[in-house]
């Protein structure tokens, strides 16, 4: 069973890296935008603060993930001159272990998403993603910051990379899967194994 440490140090390769330095626009009011954020936060917030942990916690993780987060296509692109290696007939298996995988990371750090309040403090353009800055208020503490990448999709907006916990989740990903691709030479198993411990956390 993955101890602690790993466990670490799997959130900061998966959910890290250091954060890729870019310049974005002047900050800007967009009501529908931080309306949209301010919702999927105050539902993490309220998930946090209900005290629950384990398989319960990181269902509705997994569950709340798929609702509002491009998964499939951080995946797709993390896997960078690998994906052309993909199983054809695998994306949807690696798509539901990624899920998995990062519902039983947010699970596992469910106290740091505690707190007494969730505000958005301002949104600024940077290329074609809408940025929203947002933090989790903590009754004693600094607070916990979350930077939401946000485009366009059907008239409202599709999250399409976040930066929580210090960890931005598309460069952590690319990272954890080109470690291990790497080491196995393209063949996919191992890096399904690596997600798959998740299920036993």
């Amino acid at each position: 069973m993955t101890n602690l440490y790993s466990r670490r140090r799997a959130l900061s390769l998966f959910a890290m890296g250091a954060l890729m330095s870019s310049v974005a626009t002047p900050a800007f009011a967009d009501a529908a935008a931080e309306a949209y954020v301010t919702k999927i936060g105050k539902d993490v917030l309220r998930l946090a603060n209900a005290g629950s942990r384990g398989k319960a916690t990181r269902n509705k993780f997994a569950v709340m993930l798929s609702r509002y987060v491009n998964l499939r296509g951080i995946t797709m692109a993390s896997l960078g001159t690998y994906q052309k290696q993909l199983p054809p007939g695998d994306k949807d298996k690696l798509n539901d272990l990624v899920t998995t995988y990062a519902a039983a990371l947010f699970a596992w750090y469910v106290d740091d998403f505690k707190g007494k309040d969730f505000v958005v403090d301002r949104t600024a353009q940077q290329g074609k993603y809408l940025l929203v800055y947002s933090k989790i208020v903590k009754s004693g503490g600094a607070d916990e910051p979350i930077v939401w990448y946000l485009a366009p999709q059907g008239g409202g907006y599709r999250i399409v990379d976040l930066s929580v916990l210090g960890v931005r989740l598309s460069s952590a990903m690319r990272q954890r899967f080109n470690d291990e691709l790497k080491k196995s030479k393209g063949n996919f198993e191992p890096l399904y194994a690596m997600l798959r411990e998740a299920e036993t956390w």
